[in-house]
């Protein structure tokens, strides 16, 4: 429909609205104060046989009748004025955007429970209950795993291989940026993961960037004292979103095509790292991994689906950047929860390193 049709239609409705609500008011108005009927026509006869034998208007109430009747028209359309612009469908929405709303709470108290995981890490009993063992690891993994973290030298690193502390990590943004340099959004991306890194490198936090495990990529791996953090970025591919995670095979659809849901290789990441843990480093069995993708960008249609597997993967989908799912919470809190933590022992670090490297390398050789 054309836009000077619909807005016709608009004036016309909003004419017929008015006229029925202004009758209504001013035939009560006037037979209150007058007892003078608007519709009645033995009434106008009167006032106009008055009027024709010389009427001369003395009387106060008089006076404010004739006024109220000559304001009658430039009130009705004062009113249709008014009703025309006001808010209908906002209006007739607000039963509907209250039960959004409680939706769109209940989402985020979920999507950022799962981010935060359990209040009362299981691992914690576990892990003191006999003391870490020092990791020795080879200059050649050292080299890797600062290139995770995105640093551009290791000598540092190993003069302090066996020390308790964690040093602060500058994000290799240069060189990444250039080749992401014809891009902009891409560019904007990668800056805002990076920044996402930095701020938590600020408060010590071990970091570790751009890992695979069994080929699904992680951004940004944080680890602390009480638990680890897979932070992974959703689908490059798309700006909509509709999730179909119960579909064989699981799938995202897009404004163009499907592709494979983003969700399942992050619950199998979790899983794996899990086994690894059991097997190779049985101290660490119990720690804690949380699992979160972060949309940076476009919108998902139908976040409601995404309840039912944040519960069932115990994992989260949150926001930032220019994505537009608004219904998600964004990042703020989980990030803040993660600096909240005690910082992790740089053996329970190199642990954590050694643990990617070797899962990377064992998928490489396969």
């Amino acid at each position: 429909m054309k836009k000077g049709k619909t807005h016709f239609i608009s004036l016309f409705f909003s004419a017929v609205v008015t006229a029925v609500l202004f009758y209504i008011f001013a035939h009560k108005f006037f037979l209150f104060f007058w007892n003078f009927d608007l519709l009645a026509e033995r009434h106008w006869m009167h006032i106009w046989n008055k009027w024709e034998s010389g009427w001369v208007i003395r009387k106060p109430k008089e006076v404010l009748f004739f006024i109220a009747v000559l304001l009658l028209i430039p009130s009705y359309l004062l009113s249709w004025f008014c009703v025309h612009k006001f808010p209908w469908k906002k209006f007739f929405r607000l039963p509907l955007t209250y039960l959004e709303n409680k939706k769109k709470e209940r989402l985020q108290a979920q999507s950022l429970a799962a981010a935060l995981g359990p209040s009362e890490p299981q691992h914690t009993t576990a892990v003191k209950k006999e003391p870490e063992k020092v990791i020795k690891i080879s200059a050649q993994k050292l080299s890797q795993i600062d290139h995770l973290r995105g640093k551009k030298t290791v000598s540092h690193r190993i003069a302090a291989q066996t020390s308790p502390t964690v040093e602060t990590a500058p994000g290799s943004t240069q060189n990444t940026s250039k080749k992401l340099s014809k891009e902009d959004e891409a560019v904007a991306r990668f800056e805002l993961w990076e920044s996402l890194a930095k701020s938590l490198e600020t408060e010590k936090i071990f970091i570790l960037r751009q890992m695979k495990i069994k080929n699904h990529p992680v951004n940004t791996f944080a680890v602390t004292q009480d638990g680890i953090f897979l932070l992974c970025e959703g689908p490059a591919l798309g700006n909509t979103w509709e999730v179909h995670d119960n579909a064989e095979p699981p799938i995202w659809q897009t404004e163009k095509e499907a592709i494979p849901s983003p969700l399942r290789p992050l619950v199998e990441s979790k899983e794996i790292l899990q086994q690894y843990f059991s097997k190779k480093m049985p101290q660490y069995a119990n720690v804690s991994i949380n699992c979160c993708m972060i949309l940076d960008h476009g919108n998902v249609t139908n976040t409601e689906a995404l309840l039912k597997y944040l519960e069932e993967w115990d994992i989260s989908v949150l926001r930032m950047g220019t994505c537009q799912t608004h219904s998600l919470p964004d990042t703020h809190a989980l990030i803040e929860y993660i600096k909240s933590q005690p910082v992790s022992t740089q053996t329970f670090n190199d642990a954590v390193a050694v643990a990617i490297l070797d899962l990377m390398e064992s998928e490489n050789g396969q």
